[in-house]
């Protein structure tokens, strides 16, 4: 699979649900969230800027 097709399948709404556990206040707690993975064009200035960032 190329890089591009892996993320064009990625595109749309995911879920993920774990458990996050603190054992210094024997606590555990369940975290859900929602991920929208939107696409991008190259000539979208937000895309530009990245890359042309030379901090990164």
């Amino acid at each position: 699979m190329e890089i591009t097709e892996s993320f064009e399948l990625s595109i749309g709404r995911s879920r993920s649900h774990h458990r996050d556990r603190y054992l210094a206040f024997a606590h555990l707690e369940q975290v859900l969230s929602n991920t929208d993975t939107e696409p991008l064009f190259v000539d979208e200035s937000a895309v530009v800027k990245i890359c042309l960032d030379k901090s990164r």
